[in-house]
């Protein structure tokens, strides 16, 4: 087996314990808590200390680095998907350069995860790494290992943070014919954690309004030996033990999404004690201006909280310091509400009444359309690159696709295709998709942008951007109370379709997106409170019946 930890970098047995780096002045008007220590600092770029940062524009959300996690060692491993690579960092040198690890071939990486000490990929399923020797005998890279399904346990660890299959199309349907989805009528959650501290461990997670437990038991054994508690001030969302510390303390992720007050919405890492008392709470500082990570969060051997925080200009490791839980679990201090930014000119829709069913089946067939990828729609190669970014106009998911049959419509920025003239207009040799999104948008390309799909959904004859959303919806004052058909939408950045809350707790969307859905329509799931954090408000278009 590949035993990651041990051959990237000699740490010392305390790992991430590290000492306190002094501030970059530059840092001290960033919203982190008082007392965090800023561990890494990597600009935006492609050296040695940077990572791939696509900056967001008009309709689209910028592209940072997808995950942070740590080994045994305390080595702490970036993503930096962007670039086509993982950076290892050595938690006691971390003001040192990186090890650069490149990524396997054509790779398209999503999330990333040490499981039993070994290094996987996210990339529409689990992909097993181990290192590789150059044939300068120095250099190491990264290397895909063919081999059998996944355990329980890495599959666990990856759905944890949202990295997991879409669930079957049909059950959409049904939630349409509920009269709520409320996510606390669900029934109790199963998962499988790898802990350093007391080895595999499963844990049983019932959530129901303000209140939680994690029931934990080993895995050679069917008897529980440890109740962790929760009560909060709020509605608890999903709750997801990440790992038991080498001093057998619990680390458990928790989200407070509460009905109608958005600012109180958090997303929190509690502490036990090894009997189960909640001991310490740590506020994630996610914001508005925050970009998206898939893994935003990790727990070091010794319990050092690490919390991968990015920006367009730069990404950081934070080691957060905690606070006293108190009575019940809160959020530290209110949540930054979005800056809408200037309004959209109000568009004048004709909207026409629609059924849910109606919306989910339209989305589903920009997700499910299977069609041949010919020269024309394909494009010339190598093919034209985009302004200020290292990589071409074609979505990923068609790179070397030629003459092959795909499934999903393609990302387009600044597009509305209708589903029924998409096959049209390959038939007639017309280009598919463009991710060049800081380039001029072009009327000849097929595909759609975020809210061109969305539009198409709703059933609307013209494109009605994010910013002119607002006007043809309403807003859903409780989250929980979204169905099939609604959409969290960010004003002048994203919009998703709201698809169903999971077992778990988190929402499933459908989405277009250049970067989350490597250049086509496809379905993800997200927690719920750090969509809320980052500025997508709950919205309900007015032609919905219901």
């Amino acid at each position: 087996m590949r035993s990651f930890g041990s051959h990237i970098l000699i740490a010392a047995a305390l790992a991430v314990a590290s000492p306190v780096f002094a501030k970059d002045p530059v840092l001290a008007k960033d919203p982190v808590f008082p007392k965090d220590t800023v561990m890494i600092e990597l600009r935006s770029g492609d050296g040695g200390r940077s990572v791939g940062i696509i900056s967001a524009s008009e309709e689209v959300e910028a592209s940072g680095p997808a995950a942070i996690t740590v080994g045994d060692d305390g080595t702490i491993y970036i993503l930096d998907q962007n670039n086509g690579r993982v950076l290892a960092v050595d938690a006691e040198r971390s003001q040192a350069e990186p090890e650069i690890l490149p990524l396997p071939e054509n790779a398209t990486p999503e999330d990333l995860a040490v499981v039993h000490n070994e290094l996987y990929l996210w990339s529409d399923g689990v992909v097993p790494l181990e290192r590789s020797t150059e044939a300068d005998g120095r250099s190491q890279t990264l290397r895909a290992v063919d081999g059998g399904d996944a355990d329980d346990y890495t599959r666990s660890v990856f759905a944890s943070m949202g990295s997991v299959p879409p669930g079957p199309l049909n059950s959409i349907v049904d939630e349409i014919g509920r009269s709520t989805s409320r996510p606390e009528a669900r029934p109790p959650v199963i998962q499988y954690v790898p802990s350093r501290g007391l080895g595999d461990i499963v844990a049983e997670v019932s959530a129901a309004n303000d209140k939680a437990e994690i029931l934990l038991r080993r895995s050679s054994s069917e008897e529980n030996f440890l109740s962790l508690p929760l009560t909060s001030e709020t509605r608890i969302g999903t709750v997801e033990l990440l790992d038991i510390d080498t001093t057998g303390r619990p680390y458990a992720l928790v989200e407070l999404v509460p009905a109608d007050r958005p600012e109180r919405t958090g997303m929190l890492v509690v502490r036990f004690t090894p009997n189960g008392a909640m001991d310490r709470v740590y506020d994630l500082p996610i914001d508005p201006g925050t970009v998206f990570s898939r893994r935003f969060v990790a727990i070091g051997p010794r319990g050092d909280v690490l919390y991968l925080r990015s920006q367009e200009s730069r990404a950081q490791v934070l080691r957060l310091d905690g606070r006293d839980p108190g009575g019940k679990l809160a959020v530290a201090r209110p949540a930054k509400q979005p800056n809408a930014g200037k309004p959209g000119k109000g568009p004048k829709v004709a909207i026409v009444p629609k059924s849910r069913s109606d919306v989910i089946e339209r989305a589903i067939g920009f997700e499910t359309l299977n069609w041949l990828v010919t020269s024309t729609a394909y494009g010339k190669d190598p093919g034209p690159g985009c302004i200020n970014m290292n990589r071409l106009r074609r979505p990923i998911y068609l790179i070397g696709k030629q003459g092959q049959t795909v499934k999903g419509v393609p990302y387009c920025w600044g597009c509305k295709t209708r589903l029924e003239d998409f096959m049209d207009g390959v038939e007639k040799g017309q280009t598919a998709g463009n991710v060049c999104t800081k380039s001029a948008p072009q009327s000849n390309i097929l595909g759609v942008d975020c809210s061109g799909f969305v539009s198409d959904a709703w059933g609307l004859k013209m494109h009605v951007s994010t910013r002119a959303i607002p006007d043809i919806t309403k807003r859903v004052s409780d989250p929980w109370s979204m169905r099939p058909g609604d959409a969290l939408n960010k004003p002048g950045s994203h919009v998703l379709l709201f698809m169903r809350f999971t077992d778990d707790r988190k929402v499933e969307v459908m989405e277009a997106s250049p970067n989350a859905c490597k250049g086509r329509v496809c379905r993800n799931t997200y927690s719920l409170g750090s969509l809320l954090m980052r500025g997508y408000q709950p919205v309900r278009f007015k032609g919905l019946d219901g």
